[in-house]
């Protein structure tokens, strides 16, 4: 009988010791993920771009090409205590989410981005407006009225969303 008890001891102590560890171990992988997902998230909380309002036209001749499209020109308001940031995606959409275009192609010229003064930049400052002018190609025809989302996408992945009408 004793040798039983000692039996039931040792395995008392290994299951114990197991417990022990695998929490150690949730506890570690639960505490780092939460921690780069503070770090991740701070970082993208501090661009706080506003779309103040948009222009969008859809035209038979865009500015880079003869294809059928939208100029869409954006006004854009980087608050005070924002880093200064860029577009560097641009789309247009449908109010119900589905994709019109966007300047992500190849053939497509990046955003334009245009301070008060006529200067063209490369980013936002804190506390200014600017202006977003991007081109994208669309072949069929929008009736003018038709609502669209203006999307912009900042390096930082935060993304602003405005909704206009085609003219």
């Amino acid at each position: 009988m004793r040798s039983r008890r000692s039996i039931s001891d040792i395995v008392a102590v290994v299951l114990l010791i197991v417990i022990a560890i695998a929490a150690a171990v949730i506890i570690y992988m639960w505490l780092s993920g939460l921690i780069s997902s503070i770090h991740t998230s701070t970082s993208v909380t501090q661009v706080k771009l506003e779309i103040t309002g948009a222009n969008v036209t859809y035209v038979n001749n865009l500015h880079y090409s003869s294809v059928k499209g939208f100029n869409v020109t954006a006004y854009v308001y980087n608050p005070p205590g924002s880093p200064s940031t860029s577009i560097t995606l641009a789309e247009l959409e449908f109010t119900n989410g589905t994709l019109i275009c966007t300047n992500s192609s190849s053939n497509t010229p990046p955003p334009l981005i245009v301070t008060p003064t006529g200067t063209i930049t490369s980013t936002i400052a804190p506390a200014s407006t600017a202006k977003v002018i991007f081109s994208c190609a669309y072949s069929s025809a929008v009736p003018a009225g038709t609502p669209v989302e203006v999307i912009l996408v900042t390096p930082e992945g935060v993304q602003v969303t405005y909704t206009a009408t085609v003219s």
